[in-house]
């Protein structure tokens, strides 16, 4: 098999319709077995396979705390105020809707939930969802 070079590819703009139509429906397979391909390549290379061009390395990590009770304590121990080490915020929409009811919650909040378009994208058209229209959705930007 011989390699997959980037120069190889067009851009995207110098495809036709056709070869686009032709690309949609395999591009989450190639898009799939690229992932897989890097998976296991670094699998391999975990293993001590050298792949030219390439090095492991180690990841970007979160710090954390061990204990977030002893961490409390020992700021408070030190004076600093236990109301500022902790954040008041608002549980999810779909925490409240469970703790009010769904049948309870419309009546309660819907004037206050706003639900605004998802981001565009191209699906097969078997999608059940209705299509999108841009100069519907532009439309309706200036109708308030």
């Amino acid at each position: 098999m011989d390699p997959i070079k980037k120069d190889s590819l067009q851009s995207p703009d110098l495809l036709t319709k056709q070869q686009i139509e032709t690309l949609l429906p395999e591009l989450d397979n190639i898009i799939s077995w690229a992932k897989q391909v890097q998976e296991y390549a670094l699998e391999q290379a975990l293993k001590g396979t050298r792949y030219d061009g390439f090095k492991v390395v180690e990841g970007r990590s979160i710090r954390s705390f061990v204990d977030t009770d002893k961490v409390v304590d020992r700021l408070t121990g030190e004076g600093y105020d236990e109301a500022m080490l902790y954040e008041r915020k608002l549980k999810s929409l779909t925490q409240i809707e469970a703790f009010v009811g769904k049948k309870n919650f419309e009546p309660i909040l819907g004037d206050l939930i706003q639900k605004p378009p998802g981001k565009p994208a191209l699906v097969p058209a078997t999608d059940k969802r209705p299509e999108f229209t841009p100069s519907e959705a532009a439309a309706a930007d200036f109708e308030d």
